[in-house]
């Protein structure tokens, strides 16, 4: 009796991660569960977000370029647009408060944003910024509490300085009156943002 060949076996689908966080500045302690995954580059993270089909896919912004928070940008309207990944929640984890940034992630359909210190987060950190999303994490929200006149001016590669657009953007912004007025709900009461200067 002639016996029945038998193919290859074809493996199934991957099981879904609870979570996939992409960090390319590699600012992240060890993960603890499989069905947890930290990659460090925009295409891993693609590749890893389409076969796993995560719960939520964490983007995380800290030290790095003006370009390459851009191209983490780009990663996140591609994540969107992806039939297999579009429904995906997207979480992205801010070193601080960025108004183009905000703009950015709103633009490509990002759902929550958290600001995080710069430091190693485990994966017991981790679960608590995931399961502890609500309503105030939405990007929209983010975005109403920051002066819709914050410009940038790039300085190099990686630095940049606030300035003031309803001042023609012609002043600079320091600390100190970023953190207290302009990347707050007092930037309503700024005598710039009531009254811009013409052209702004």
């Amino acid at each position: 009796m002639r016996k029945k060949e038998v193919g290859p076996i074809e493996k199934g689908p991957a099981p879904s991660l609870r979570f996939l966080v992409c960090d390319i500045t590699a600012n992240v302690s060890e993960l603890s569960s499989s069905d947890e995954q930290w990659v460090s580059s925009p295409i891993e993270c693609m590749d890893k977000a389409v076969d796993r089909r995560p719960r939520i896919i964490v983007i995380r912004f800290g030290r790095m370029s003006i370009r390459e928070r851009e191209t983490l940008v780009e990663l996140c309207g591609a994540l969107k647009r992806n039939s297999h990944t579009r429904t995906c929640r997207l979480l992205a984890l801010l070193r601080s408060k960025h108004r183009k940034l905000l703009e950015g992630l709103n633009r490509a359909g990002v759902d929550f944003a958290r600001y995080v210190e710069d430091v190693p987060l485990d994966s017991s950190e981790m679960s608590g910024i995931v399961d502890g999303l609500g309503p105030r994490d939405r990007v929209e929200r983010h975005l109403k509490v920051v002066c819709p006149f914050l410009h940038y001016s790039e300085i190099d590669s990686r630095h940049e300085m606030a300035v003031c657009g309803a001042y023609l953007d012609r002043m600079a912004l320091g600390p100190s009156r970023l953190h207290e007025l302009c990347e707050t709900k007092d930037h309503l009461q700024c005598e710039y943002y009531k009254k811009p200067r013409p052209g702004s």
